[in-house]
C-alpha cells in the first residue's frame, strides 16, 4: 500500500523538470508517478500545488493554488489528473498494473454515479482487459472519456456498462492522444 503523504512532501525538483518554488507539492500524475515509482515517459506537463494563490506555468509545470490540492489518496490524485491533465494512457496503464483491482473497485463503489469514478472504471477495464466485479451502472448521465477542451477526441461510442462515451481515438493497442494547445 502506498502512503500518499509521501506524494505531498515538498519537492523542488522532479526528474529533469525545472525546480519548483519552495513548499510546492506534487499533484495528479506527478504524485502518482512519484508515489508508485512508475517507470513511464514524463507527461508533456506535470502539476503541482504551489504556495501562492494564483495559477501559473513554469516551464513544463502547471502550478495550482492551495485550494486545488487533492487529499492524499489514489482516488483524489486520479480525479485531479483526469480533471486538470486529461488522459495519459502510459501512466494509467503502469499504475493499473501495479495497483490491486480492489483499489479501483473501492473508488467506483464509493461514488457509483461519479463521472470521474466511472471514467476510471472504464479505463481500467479497457486498458487491462479485465472486467471488475462491479455491477453495471444504472444511473448517471453518459460522460465522455476524453475532455475535448484538453485533448482531441475520436468518434464516440456508448459503454452502457459504465455509462460513459468512449471517445478515445484508437484501440488498446494503439491510441494516439493529441493535447490541445492555445
Amino acid at each position: 500500500m502506498v502512503a500518499y503523504n509521501q506524494n505531498s512532501r515538498p519537492v523542488p525538483v522532479f526528474h529533469a523538470f525545472p525546480a519548483l518554488e519552495e513548499g510546492s507539492t506534487l499533484a495528479g500524475y506527478a504524485a502518482l508517478i512519484a508515489g508508485h515509482g512508475l517507470l513511464v515517459p514524463a507527461p508533456d506537463y506535470l502539476c503541482a500545488i504551489g504556495t501562492k494563490h494564483k495559477r501559473y506555468e513554469k516551464g513544463r509545470w502547471r502550478i495550482f493554488t492551495p485550494r486545488h490540492k487533492p487529499n492524499d489518496s489514489l482516488h483524489n490524485h486520479l480525479t485531479f489528473a483526469l480533471k486538470h491533465e486529461g488522459i495519459d494512457l502510459a501512466v494509467l496503464k503502469a499504475l493499473f498494473v501495479t495497483t490491486k483491482p480492489e483499489a479501483i473497485i473501492d473508488i467506483v463503489r464509493s461514488e457509483p454515479t461519479g463521472a470521474y469514478s466511472r471514467r476510471l472504471w472504464f479505463l481500467y477495464e479497457w486498458l487491462c482487459g479485465n472486467e471488475l466485479d462491479i455491477e453495471d451502472a444504472t444511473q448517471g448521465n453518459f460522460v465522455a472519456i476524453i475532455n475535448d477542451t484538453l485533448q482531441y477526441p475520436g468518434p464516440s461510442h456508448n459503454s452502457k456498462r459504465h455509462r460513459v462515451r468512449n471517445n478515445l481515438p484508437g484501440t488498446r493497442e494503439f491510441c494516439p492522444l493529441i493535447r490541445r494547445t492555445e
